[in-house]
């Protein structure tokens, strides 16, 4: 009876089987159902644009988010997560909304820029609560399980954009994006942060922690694998083109089955044997995935390059996320989940702009087997700087 009551008083414990913790992934699933229709639409809306232009404006939304997370991780640290994330999803439908009512580009670089911000406040304030939902024995599978839902938006969220504008109108598709991102807030009001953080009322804002000190060792490991992901994002299909390898949609295709089922094997793994006996495999199996694309005479190759590349990033991902909430103190989550989150702003605007200077000047294989350098850096860093106790969970660094 005693410890009934212990329990009791301790008030909901974590568990992966609990209402709040799959109410958060169906947040996150609906929030980037709405953020696949963007990638899509806002690109198709603005076909009569310049180039030049239509790159601002897709380019908009990155580089909002890139500048603000360290500002987003303060905020997220110093009082209710739940007041972020309300902010971030409003924010975000109003941005939708937005698009919806203007295509000028000009209006739409706008709310581009919020669209920005916003989702870093939405993110972020939903990553550090979710965390703490996770018992620490099954963070790898946990937080596989709530990567899956953003995994499974992007599978049907582009196809879903492009059959609402062909079918009704591109401000429909904005709509629509805007209808999923209220459903993701509905969801995500109904979780609650099981480990808050203090008051940081009496904290000097110079003197906050605006990039984690336990995350931005294995952010840039992260950061090594989202280049490469930019990278091949950003010429993926004209490569296919260029090299007559078919529909470059399936590499898509394969590659997020892939990154989905790595995502649940990867954090089960990690649990029972630690995150480095997923971590070091996969950044070299993401260097022979672009080796092989770099080389692809064929669409299977190119194919099983895709599913190789899939399952890497999801076991890095997963693995390198589980092992920064091992060791950041609750209260320091926020800044521990943008600086980590910030990792693919910058891979997004560094791998497209790298590998674009290489290609100019040599050839898109050229420019992947450069890129197929960067895990394996990620590996030089991760056992020298990250691996140092990876089956500790200190959380209170």
């Amino acid at each position: 009876m005693a410890d009934r009551r212990t329990d009791l008083e301790l008030g909901p414990q974590p568990s992966l089987r609990s209402l709040e913790f799959g109410l958060a992934t169906l947040a996150i699933h609906f929030y980037f159902v709405g953020y696949a229709i963007a990638i899509v639409n806002v690109p198709t809306s603005l076909s009569s644009e310049a180039d030049w232009v239509v790159g601002i404006v897709v380019g908009a939304l990155g580089f909002a988010g890139m500048f603000t997370r360290p500002l987003v991780g303060v905020w997220v640290d110093s009082s209710a997560r739940e007041r972020w994330l309300t902010i971030g999803g409003v924010a975000t439908i109003v941005a939708f909304v937005g698009y919806g009512l203007s295509l000028d580009p000009w209006v739409m670089l706008g709310f581009r820029l919020i669209h920005g911000v916003a989702m870093g406040m939405f993110t972020t304030s939903l990553l550090a609560m979710v965390a703490s939902h996770i018992p620490a024995r099954q963070r790898g599978l946990g937080i596989g399980m709530y990567q899956s839902g953003n995994a499974v938006a992007q599978l049907y969220g582009s196809v879903l954009a492009v059959w609402v504008a062909t079918q009704f109108s591109h401000e429909a598709a904005f709509f629509v994006g805007a209808a999923a991102t209220a459903l993701a807030l509905m969801a995500g009001l109904r979780v609650h942060d099981l480990e808050p953080p203090e008051s940081q009322a009496g904290v000097a804002w110079r003197e906050r922690e605006w990039i984690s000190r336990t995350a931005i060792t294995p952010a840039i490991v992260f950061l090594m694998m989202t280049t490469t992901v930019g990278a091949v994002n950003a010429f993926m299909p004209l490569f296919a083109e260029e090299r007559t390898l078919g529909n470059a949609g399936l590499y898509y295709t394969v590659w997020g089955a892939a990154l989905l089922g790595a995502r649940f094997l990867a954090g089960a793994v990690g649990d029972r044997y630690g995150r480095t006996v997923v971590v070091i495999p996969s950044l070299a199996a993401q260097a022979l995935s672009l080796l092989m694309l770099a080389n692809s005479e064929t669409q299977l190759v190119m194919l099983i390059s895709a599913g190789i590349g899939g399952a890497a990033l999801g076991g890095v991902q997963v693995s390198v996320m589980s092992l920064i909430v091992d060791r950041t103190a609750p209260g320091r989550r926020g800044a521990a989940m943008a600086t980590y989150t910030m990792a693919w702003d910058v891979g997004a605007v560094v791998g497209g702009g790298l590998l674009g200077f290489v290609v100019d000047a040599t050839s898109y294989s050229s420019g992947f087997t450069l890129v197929a350098m960067l895990p394996l850096l990620g590996m030089v860093v991760y056992v020298t700087r990250v691996a140092r106790g990876d089956r500790d969970t200190p959380a209170a660094y």
